[in-house]
Parts: structure tokens; C-alpha cells; sequence
């Protein structure tokens, strides 16, 4: 070592550390030990190819340093670790190892040490100044030994500036004891941390890490070419090497041969070739393990027994995963293109077909139909029996027929009873054969056994049961029979389900499989579908075998399965909801997944406890009790939490702010068997109760919770046994939004019970409004009801007092005219006449204003406004009005003044204004009548009527003003009151215009009235101004 550079001895020593990954070329292996190979690079995981080391983890990780970061394996996806996303400084990295409180440790090419813990990550870079490192891959402290002897050593390179952990190295061999070494020259044994005597080495200088440990012994290689067991005594054993080691080639390139050591197991790679160094008998072993051919320059190898697991990592080629092959399959069937259908047993540990070839058995002669493929066997006497076209065959070991009988249908199943009857059942039609036949045979004849109820059904396989009892399957079938007592059961249930194999446990239960429906067992006296696996790739079965350690195993269309038969009893009891279905596919060395069944037998057991099962590539043999079941038993991991889009911690998702839009969680456990065999699941508790698969991406993914507490949790099955889970849980917590928090409630809370008083009191003063306005309505209904009442009154009185003046009149007219006709007067008839016809008009006129007035009082009255020329209004009056002016001798005068347009209801404008004028001719003698309109700046027009009679009394004119002013009240209502002046005060108000009497005893009286007007025209037409009617 003197004569090496410093850099070569610090790869040299850190190569130590080093782990190696996959193969993906020619493997070379000894008999029965052969792997599976996948290959990762940067096409297709990696990101760069050179991959310097390789270490499992505590938890079950593959973690791999490359010259782009650290790459950590759980079987299925890959996570890359660099420093744009961790504590790292560096992407190239020499050596990764374990420290013995389980944390990860690298060191990268800047001879810097890093530290992993899974809650913590990756560590900042420090020096790794007082460490030691172990091949095992462990870093002890170097202030932990007392070097004793060996302390000169180390003055030699107090000043180099290179760390402890490059210049010496600890070989642990068991509970603390071992060798440190100092640069491969001298070795010190340490017992209690104290070095106890030293020993030099003659270490062999063409390879590059000649150094091991196996047992309690220092294992290396000499310059003598010897394998050398050093002892804790410095004894030494010296062996010559028992395997071929290419010397001359490794004086060329000596990288090409070392020692690899790790907890697990001791490795050594010499030029490709990798073997397992183990100490037995006190003697050094090497099993070969596997021969590596093309793999580019082979930087390190971890081989890891329990899983199964050989990695190798090379320098450009990535690395490479090799799974040992537990499953494998044999035998050539040129008929049916490698495929194999029913076996049986051929001595006490060979498998034969009825087709094809198998080895270390013959072939059966004259099978030459591929429809004698499905029924084998061999009965107690070691004959067997079996079809050859159209004829049944009983032969012997070296099939010499001993006995032909003829067939009518193709043979499907064939089975033999306690007492040795040989019994056999005729399925399909083929070529017009019959079908459907369940037989005996006697002598060289087939002795039919009658089923009912068959009809339309495909019998395809039975079991004898004992006492010739028989269980028999088929398409739309499963019946029970009592050939003995000649009885029989069909269960209806299975009418839809094609069943096509059955199998008794060593219990006595009854197993069934289907194509397409499941499978079944018949336990205490019931059927139960037993439960898929999640893929459902039982759905379809095609055989059962039972092994010794009480797990069944089932062929189907997609693979092998194991299973825990009290797993199954459990299920079938109602004591469990799951049971744990273990896959075998290729990863386990299967050619392909693809069973076959259909055929009888469709799996064997064979004396020495060995299985057969048939397959579209050959028949799968193995000893069930050879193979190690890789169960996901490793831990559930939460990582890689994203919150809208943002890296949180733990602690951050206890405070999740309530706006959150997207949470998403990855989710990790390392496995490397059959991804089928790995089924999480998750569920949120608090949200519902229901267990989602884990989606492929191992992503989980939650939107917009409601506040509150959450708990994420996740399980898997870890293998056989009932409620076998591995679980992990997140708690997570959604905060509220401000209008969700309690005090937010109690605010609500306050404002509720404010808003209740505020409420009551509001209300309390809308009742007293209400009652208060009832009381007003009820009180104005009352002055209503009373003004109506006194109203009737007035009616009474007036309507007789104002018809009996003209009714009397006219009775007295009536009689002057009578008087007239006697006399024939012509002039007094003619007088008389005309008199009758003014009286009538009158009392036509009071009548169509009595009934006007009358209305204005019910319910549905309105007042219909319109505009309308007020000169109209007044010209129709002139015309009313002439000759009852005439009679009395009196004037209607209409003033010159502005015309005006009015609007407000005419008919009710035109009542008013006749009474007033009526009035006025009633109480006047030889005067004058004179009507005037005034504009007003409010809007109105002042209509005025005026006479120069002898006017009012006081008392009068007072009785009418107050009536005015109680109008629509009863006290407006004067009992022996006309009615003229009630209509008109009535009108007026339903106008709302404003009435004004005025009178002066012997000056006359004059009535305003205020009405509206709409605008202001021409002035008076010639023939209305200043115009008189009347007298005069």
C-alpha cells in the first residue's frame, strides 16, 4: 500500500462502504439458484448512471448514491434526494453507510458526511474528523477504542490533513469485538473498545479490497495467493482459495475483485463471478450465488437472504435488481404448443402429463388427440388410466395396456373410490359423442350411474368422498351423491355459475372454483364465496392444494396464490372481513401467470410433499415449504406533504388554514415482491367511513375539508392472519374561518337574542300601531256607520218632503188640464201641458241625481276624472236652466273671464253646479244669477255663483258652514236639511274641492267652489261671454 497514491487509497477505502444494485445480461448460476433481472438507468429511474453504492435501510429502502444525488428505492418509484431539494451541498457521492442508531450516513466527494433520519432528512455537510468506518457500514467513533499498541501508528498521520476514516477501518465480527485496521498493514484485535494485541498483514495487493470478516474471524487474501482466517489469538489458518481467481488478470486491473461486507451477509466479487463467504466448520465457504457477464465496470454488490435480493451498481450502466427465482416451470408439449393440462404422480417425485414430455418421467404412447387432455390417473395399484381417442386405457408403469374400454363421449374427469372403483364422467359433446355420462367401471364395462336434473347442464369434475359419496361440478351444476343409497342433492344457488374443479381439504371441507364467479367453500353445512384478491384475479380458479403448514394454494388465469386456510375458516365464520392473498407471478420465475384447468387433476401433490401445477408454458414444480414468502410487512411512511402547492411540516398540518384548495400526501412502504401483494389503504377519519385504494401514483389527494378535527389513516395487509395490518395515521386540522369560531357563535349568539328583544319590542309597537289604527278604523266605521244611519234619516224625510211639493203639483196641473179639455181651451192646455213637462223633467232630474248621489256611498264608487272645457260644462246648464229662470223671473249671467280646461269628474262638477244654481232660482225672485271663474296660482280654478236674492239667516248660513266643514261625518248630516246642499257638500268632498258659502240677509249668497284645472286657453267664445239667460 506504501507505494499508492493518496487519492487511489481514499477510493480504495471508501469502496468499502460502497453497495451495488441490479443485473440485467447473462447470468451463469449453479443448479436451482437462478434470478429474476431488472435493470434501472437514467432512461427509466435513475437520474445518471453511475451508481458507486447501494444500502437497505431499516425501515426496507434501496437507497443508491450516483454522481446527480441520492436515489432512495421502495420497490416501485424512485425519489431522488440532491441539493435543490435537501441539506445536501453535493450531488456526487462515494460511499453511503449506517450509523447504529439507524440513521443514514453519505459521503460525498468533497469528503464531507451527511446524516438521513426519515422525519428529519438530510443533514447539512460536516466533516467527518474523528470517525471511523466499518465494513459492516456502521460509523463508530474513533475516541470510543483505546488503541493501546496501535496508537503509534497513528502519528504518522497526525499532519496529512486526511480524515481517521480514511487511514484506519473497523471489521466487526460480534458484540463489539473485531479487528481495526490501519491501511491493510497491520490489524489490531479489539475486545471491550480496547485493542488487545496487534497483528501485521500480508495482504494480497492485486485486489482491491482483500479484507474481510466471517464468524469471529479477520478474513483476507495473502500475497501467497491463500485465504487466511485470523483469529482474536493471532492465529492464523492458511487455506488454499477454493475457487478460481483469474491472478494474472487482477495484477492488470485489480478493481475487478473484492470483498463486499454488510450485516446481511459477506460478499465477494471476483471479475463478474459473486459468492457468499460464510465460515462452516471452521472452514471458509463460498456458495456461489450468480455469474455476471457484460455488466460494465461492477462498482459494488449487497446481497440481502431474507428478501431474496442480489444488487449490483456499475459505474455506467446503472444498476441492476436480481430477485431469486422461486417458481419455475419445465417440460415441452409440442400437441398443445407447451401447454399442459392434467398430471399425475410417476414414482415418488416425478410428474407426469398424458401429453408432451416432463422430466424424469416418459411420455404416455399413442396420445395423440388433444381432447385426451384432460383426465390423468394414477390409481393405488401405481396403474394409470387415462384416453386415447375413443377408448378408455388402464396401464402400468411401463404403460403396457392391461386393459381397452370403449367411450361414447369425451373423457373429462376420473377419480377412484375408497373401496378401489375406479369411477369416471363423459362431458362434452364432440363429433355427436354423448355427454353428461357419470359412470362406474366393472370388469371391461362402463356401468352408467342415472342423475336427475341434469338436463342442459356440462358435468366437469367430481371427488369421491367416502362411502361412495360424491361431490360433482360442472356448468350451471353442483350436486351431492349417495351412490351407495342411490341419493342425490342439487344446490340451485349455482345455476349461473360454471364451477369447474373441487377439492376436499384434509378437514373434510369442500372447496369450489369457477370460471368467472369466484370460488367457494362448503363448511358446517353451508356455502360461503370466499373473498378476491384486489386485482380480482380469482374471479377465476382452477385448482386447490393443501401444503403441510396449513395454507391452501390456488392456480388461476393470472397467477399463483397462497393462502392461510384459518385465514379462510375465519372469513367463512364471520370472526374476519379479509384474508391476506399472496401473489406469485414472474417476479417469482414463472414464465407466465396462465394456469390451466378444466382438466382433472388441474394440481398435484406428490408423496414427497412437491406441487405440479399445469400452465400455458410448461408444468410449475416446487416444494412449497422451499419457498420464502416476501411479505409487505415493512412500515406505512407519510412524506413529501404538499399544501396548496407548498412543502408543510407536520406541525403545519395541525393548523391548516380553512381557504386551503388542494392537500396532497405521498405515501410510501417499501416492498419488492409483487406489487400485488402491497394494497394500501386510506381512509379519513372524520370525513366518512369508507377505505379507498391507494391510487398508483401513491398520491393522495384532499380538496377543501370542512373545519374541524381529521385523522388520515392508512393500513395494509402484512401477511397471513386475521386483522394482520400495519397502520399508520396523520392527524390533521382544518382551522375555522372567523364566522365558525365559538366566539363568532357567541357573537351570533348575542346578536340572536338582541335582535329577538329588539324584535319583540318592535313588534310590541306594530300591535299598538295596529290596534291604535284598528281603533281609528274602527272608529271611523262607526262615524261611517253613523253618517250613513243619520243619512237614511235624512233620505226618509227628504225624499217625501221633496216629491210631495211636485207630485201635488202635478196632481192639481193634471186637474187645470182636465178642466182645460172640457172647456176645450187650447191656450190653458197648451200651458197646463208645458207645466206637467217641467215638473216631470224636474223629477227625472232629481231622480238621475239621487241615484248618482246614492252610489258615490257603495263599496266600488270612484271617481272618474277627466278634462274636459269648462264653457261646455256652462252652455249645458244655460240650456237646463232657461225656463225655470224663466219662471221665476230670474238671470243666469255668465261672466266674461279666462276659459279654462278642468280636471276632475265631470258628472259630479255638473251635480254641484245645478244645485247651486237651483238653489239660488228656488230662493230668488226677479234677481240675478251670475257664475264666474277665477285662475288660482295653485292649480285650481274658483268657480263662483252668485245671486242678489234676499240671502241666508245667520243661523242658517252657520248650520251649512258646519256641515262644510263635517262633511262625510253624521255630524255633517242635518235631519230636516234639504238634500241640494247634502249633494253638494258631498260631491265637494269627493272631489276634494274646497266649498265656500257666503250670504248677507237682503245682499243675495255666493258659492265658491275650488276646482282643478290643466291650462289656460283663448278667452271666453263671443256667443258665451257676457251672455244672460233668463228674464230680461
Amino acid at each position: 500500500m506504501a507505494e499508492q497514491s493518496i487519492p487511489m487509497r481514499i477510493l480504495y477505502l471508501l469502496g468499502r462502504f460502497s453497495t451495488v444494485f441490479l443485473l440485467s445480461l447473462t447470468l451463469h448460476a449453479e443448479e436451482n439458484e437462478s434470478w429474476t433481472v431488472t435493470h434501472f438507468n437514467s432512461e427509466n429511474g435513475l437520474p445518471q448512471n453511475s451508481v458507486n453504492s447501494a444500502l437497505m435501510d431499516d425501515n426496507g429502502y434501496l437507497w443508491f448514491t450516483t454522481q446527480a444525488g441520492i436515489v432512495r428505492y421502495d420497490g416501485q418509484h424512485f425519489r431522488l434526494f440532491d441539493n435543490s431539494n435537501s441539506g445536501l451541498r453535493r450531488n456526487r457521492f462515494l460511499s453511503l453507510g449506517k450509523c447504529n442508531d439507524g440513521r443514514l450516513f453519505c459521503i460525498d466527494d468533497n469528503v464531507e458526511i451527511s446524516y438521513y433520519d426519515h422525519r428529519n432528512g438530510f443533514s447539512k455537510p460536516q466533516s467527518p474528523t474523528g470517525l471511523l468506518g466499518s465494513m459492516r457500514g456502521i460509523l463508530r467513533r474513533f475516541d470510543e477504542f483505546d488503541l493501546g499498541p496501535m496508537t503509534r501508528y497513528t502519528e504518522k498521520f497526525m499532519h496529512t490533513g486526511f480524515s481517521d476514516i480514511l487511514t484506519f477501518s473497523f471489521f466487526e465480527t460480534r458484540n463489539g469485538k473485531g479487528f481495526i485496521i490501519k491501511e491493510n498493514l497491520v490489524a489490531g484485535y479489539v475486545s471491550n473498545g480496547k485493542v488487545r494485541r496487534v497483528d501485521s498483514l500480508d495482504i494480497n495487493r492485486n485486489m482491491a479490497q482483500a479484507i474481510g470478516s466471517v464468524g469471529d474471524k479477520l478474513c483476507y487474501f495473502s500475497r501467497a495467493r491463500e485465504i487466511v482466517l485470523l483469529d482474536s489469538n493471532g492465529v492464523r489458518t492458511r487455506k488454499k482459495v477454493p475457487i478460481a481467481i483469474p491472478w494474472d488478470k487482477l495484477e492488470r486491473n485489480r478493481n475487478t475483485a473484492y470483498f463486499c461486507w454488510q450485516n446481511e451477509a459477506m460478499v465477494l466479487n471476483i471479475d463478474g463471478a459473486i459468492y457468499e463467504v460464510m465460515l462452516s466448520g471452521g472452514e471458509v465457504e463460498f456458495r456461489h450465488l450468480a455469474t455476471l457477464k457484460q455488466i460494465p465496470y461492477i462498482t459494488s454488490v449487497r446481497y440481502y437472504p431474507r428478501q431474496g435480493l442480489l444488487i449490483v451498481g456499475s459505474n455506467t450502466d446503472g444498476v441492476y435488481i436480481l430477485r431469486r427465482k422461486q417458481l419455475g416451470s419445465v417440460g415441452k408439449n409440442a400437441l398443445n404448443a407447451d401447454a399442459f393440462y392434467a398430471l399425475a404422480p410417476y414414482g415418488d417425485n416425478q410428474v407426469l402429463s398424458v401429453t408432451g414430455s416432463l422430466p424424469g418421467s416418459p411420455s404416455v404412447p399413442g396420445v395423440e388427440d388433444s381432447y385426451n387432455r384432460y383426465s390423468l390417473l394414477r390409481d393405488r395399484d401405481r396403474h394409470y388410466w387415462y384416453s386415447s381417442a375413443t377408448t378408455l386405457l388402464e396401464a402400468d408403469e411401463q404403460f403396457r395396456v392391461l386393459r381397452k374400454i370403449p367411450l361414447t363421449g369425451v373423457l373429462s374427469c376420473l377419480g377412484q373410490d375408497e373401496k378401489g372403483t375406479i369411477w369416471m364422467m363423459e362431458g362434452e359433446v364432440q363429433f355427436g359423442r354423448r355427454k353428461n355420462r357419470f359412470a362406474r367401471v366393472r370388469g371391461n364395462l362402463i356401468e352408467p350411474y342415472p342423475l336427475q336434473g341434469i338436463e342442459g347442464k356440462n358435468m366437469q369434475s367430481f371427488i369421491p368422498m367416502g362411502n361412495q359419496t360424491f361431490w360433482i361440478v360442472g356448468t350451471g351444476l353442483c350436486m351431492w351423491v349417495d351412490a351407495k343409497n342411490r341419493k342425490q342433492r342439487i344446490y340451485h344457488e349455482f345455476d349461473d355459475v360454471e364451477l369447474r374443479t373441487v377439492y376436499r381439504d384434509k378437514l373434510g371441507n369442500v372447496w369450489m372454483g369457477s370460471y368467472g364467479q369466484g370460488y367457494y367453500l362448503f363448511r358446517n353445512g353451508r356455502f360461503t364465496k370466499m373473498p378476491e384478491d384486489e386485482a380480482h384475479h380469482l374471479k377465476i380458479v382452477h385448482s386447490f392444494v393443501e401444503d403441510r403448514k396449513g395454507f391452501i394454494w390456488m392456480s388461476t388465469n393470472n397467477g399463483l396464490f397462497q393462502c392461510s386456510l384459518n385465514d379462510f375458516y375465519d372469513y367463512a365464520s364471520g370472526k374476519s372481513k379479509q384474508v391476506y392473498h399472496h401473489y406469485y407471478g414472474k417476479e417469482s420465475g414463472l414464465k407466465t401467470t396462465e394456469f390451466n384447468g378444466g382438466c382433472s387433476p388441474s394440481a398435484l401433490r406428490m408423496a414427497s410433499g412437491r406441487f405440479a401445477f399445469p400452465s400455458m408454458n410448461g408444468v410449475v414444480v416446487f416444494h412449497p415449504d422451499s419457498i420464502k414468502t416476501v411479505l409487505p410487512d415493512s412500515k406505512i411512511f407519510i412524506e413529501q406533504v404538499m399544501l396548496d402547492g407548498t412543502p408543510a411540516s407536520r406541525q403545519a398540518l395541525l393548523q391548516i388554514a380553512p381557504s386551503f384548495k388542494r392537500l396532497e400526501l405521498t405515501v410510501s412502504s417499501p416492498y419488492f415482491g409483487s406489487p400485488n401483494n402491497l394494497n394500501i389503504q386510506y381512509n379519513v377519519e372524520g370525513l366518512d367511513d369508507r377505505w379507498y385504494p391507494l391510487p398508483e401514483n401513491n398520491r393522495i389527494v384532499l380538496n377543501t375539508l370542512q373545519h374541524g378535527g381529521y385523522k388520515l389513516r392508512l393500513r395494509k395487509e402484512a401477511g397471513f392472519g386475521t386483522l394482520n395490518y400495519i397502520t399508520a395515521e396523520l392527524p390533521l386540522v382544518v382551522m375555522p374561518f372567523f364566522y365558525q369560531t365559538w366566539w363568532f357563535y357567541l357573537l351570533v349568539l348575542a346578536l340572536i337574542v338582541a335582535s329577538v328583544i329588539v324584535i319583540v319590542k318592535m313588534r310590541y309597537r306594530y300591535l299598538l300601531r295596529q290596534r291604535n289604527r284598528l281603533e281609528a278604523e274602527v272608529n271611523e266605521r262607526t262615524q261611517e256607520l253613523a253618517y250613513q244611519s243619520k243619512l237614511m234619516e235624512k233620505l226618509t224625510v227628504s225624499i217625501a218632503h221633496d216629491l210631495k211639493s211636485p207630485l201635488y203639483f202635478l196632481s192639481k196641473v193634471t186637474g187645470h188640464l182636465r178642466d182645460n179639455v172640457q172647456r176645450e181651451n187650447f191656450n190653458g192646455i197648451e200651458r197646463t201641458s208645458s207645466e206637467i213637462k217641467n215638473t216631470a223633467d224636474q223629477l227625472y232630474q232629481f231622480a238621475e241625481e239621487f241615484n248618482l248621489w246614492a252610489s258615490s256611498f257603495t263599496q266600488g264608487f270612484s271617481v272618474n276624472k277627466t278634462s274636459f272645457p269648462l264653457d261646455d260644462l256652462l252652455q249645458e246648464l244655460r240650456l237646463f236652466f232657461r225656463e225655470m229662470l224663466d219662471a221665476n223671473g230670474n238671470r243666469l249671467t255668465f261672466a266674461a273671464d279666462t276659459h279654462y280646461t278642468l280636471h276632475t269628474d265631470r258628472e259630479l262638477l255638473k251635480v254641484i253646479l245645478r244645485n247651486i244654481i237651483d238653489n239660488a232660482n228656488k230662493h230668488s225672485r226677479e234677481c240675478e244669477i251670475t257664475i264666474s271663474a277665477t285662475g288660482e296660482s295653485a292649480g285650481n280654478v274658483a268657480l263662483t255663483i252668485a245671486d242678489t236674492g234676499g240671502g241666508m239667516s245667520e243661523p242658517v248660513l252657520k248650520r251649512i258652514q258646519d256641515r262644510i266643514a263635517q262633511a262625510s261625518t253624521a255630524a255633517g248630516i242635518e235631519r230636516n236639511g234639504r238634500l241640494g246642499y247634502q249633494m253638494i257638500i258631498d260631491f265637494a268632498n269627493r272631489l276634494d274641492a274646497k266649498l265656500n258659502v257666503r250670504s248677507e240677509r237682503g245682499a243675495g249668497t255666493s258659492v265658491t267652489l275650488q276646482i282643478q284645472w290643466k291650462e289656460n286657453s283663448e278667452r271666453l267664445s263671443p256667443g258665451l261671454a257676457q251672455q244672460v239667460v233668463g228674464a230680461g
